[in-house]
C-alpha cells in the first residue's frame, strides 16, 4: 500500500514537473528565440537577418522555432506552409527593438517603410506610436489580424 502511494505520488510531482515546464503548457509566457544578428539566416527568403526593428520570429507547437528578417515574411512564409501550427508570434518594436507578441501589436504599414524584403510593415507595442507613426510615413496603422490579411493581399492577390 505505501508503495502505490509512493508511486502515485512520484508520477503525480513528475506529470506536474512536466506540465509546467512545457512551453506549449501555458505554465508561463512563450518566450521569443535569440537571433545572431547578421549570422542567422530568414526561413523565408534565405536572406540574413540584419535589423531588429524588422525582425520576427515564430514558435510552433512542437517547440520549433522559424525566425524571418521581415515581418511581412513571417506572415507570407505562414499563409505558404498552414501545416507548421504556431503557439506564438513575435516581432520587435519599431522604436524600442524589444521582443512584442505579434498577436498584441500594432501595425503600420506603408510603401514609404523600408523594410529588408519591402513589405513596408513597422510594428509597434503602444497603439498610440503606431497612429503617430502611420500619420508620419502616411500609412495605416492595423491590428494583428488585418496586417496579415493586408501582407496576404498585396503578395496573393
Amino acid at each position: 500500500m505505501k508503495m502505490r502511494f509512493l508511486l502515485a505520488s512520484v508520477l503525480l510531482i513528475a506529470g506536474f514537473v512536466l506540465t509546467t515546464c512545457s512551453p506549449s503548457s501555458g505554465g508561463g509566457e512563450p518566450a521569443p528565440p535569440d537571433i545572431a544578428y547578421r549570422q542567422d539566416i530568414c526561413e523565408a527568403c534565405g536572406m540574413i537577418i540584419g535589423e531588429a526593428k524588422f525582425a520576427a520570429a515564430t514558435l510552433l507547437t512542437n517547440g520549433e522555432t522559424r525566425k524571418f528578417d521581415d515581418i511581412g515574411d513571417m506572415f507570407v512564409y505562414h499563409m505558404d506552409h498552414p501545416d507548421q501550427q504556431v503557439q506564438a508570434w513575435f516581432v520587435h518594436d519599431y522604436s524600442t527593438e524589444k521582443w512584442a507578441r505579434a498577436e498584441k501589436a500594432f501595425f503600420v504599414m506603408s510603401d514609404s517603410i523600408a523594410t529588408p524584403m519591402g513589405h513596408g510593415l513597422a510594428a509597434f507595442a503602444d497603439p498610440v506610436e503606431a497612429e503617430a507613426f502611420a500619420a508620419q510615413v502616411g500609412g495605416r496603422a492595423l491590428d494583428f489580424d488585418e496586417a496579415r490579411a493586408e501582407i496576404h493581399m498585396k503578395v496573393h492577390g
